[in-house]
């Protein structure tokens, strides 16, 4: 091998392995996780009925039916919400869905929740 091609390709390999050690550290959560957290939240929103059988029938499953479509109306994109793993409403939502039986109490909360992330928001929005 040449002398000059071999520099020519420690300068590529040094400019790839570059590119590739930025993407992990800056990107990479950009444009694989958010994407992802936000397709699990459409894919929830869609099969709602059939992911939420094993939650008791009541009148509040069918009040956390009518906040979780409130909530996925209020996300249109992925930059409503800023950080998905403290978005109060989805631990709120874990957090009431673990017993599979639901309470007027986390109702009342999750509704709270809701509330006050969409006055966070228009704030937001505002300035």
């Amino acid at each position: 091998m040449k002398k000059g091609c071999f520099i020519k390709s420690v300068i590529a390999i040094t400019i790839f392995v570059g590119v590739v050690v930025y993407i992990v550290q800056y990107k990479l959560e950009e444009w694989l996780k958010e994407p992802a957290n936000y397709l699990q939240i459409t894919q929830l929103a869609e099969n709602w009925d059939t992911k939420a059988n094993f939650i008791r029938n009541s009148i509040q499953k069918d009040s956390l039916g009518v906040l979780l479509s409130s909530y996925f109306s209020n996300v249109e994109s992925m930059e409503d919400v800023v950080n998905w793993e403290e978005d109060l409403f989805l631990i709120g939502l874990q957090d009431a869905i673990d017993d599979s039986l639901i309470t007027t109490d986390e109702i009342s909360k999750l509704t709270l929740l809701l509330k006050k992330e969409k006055n966070e928001k228009s704030t937001i929005n505002r300035n």
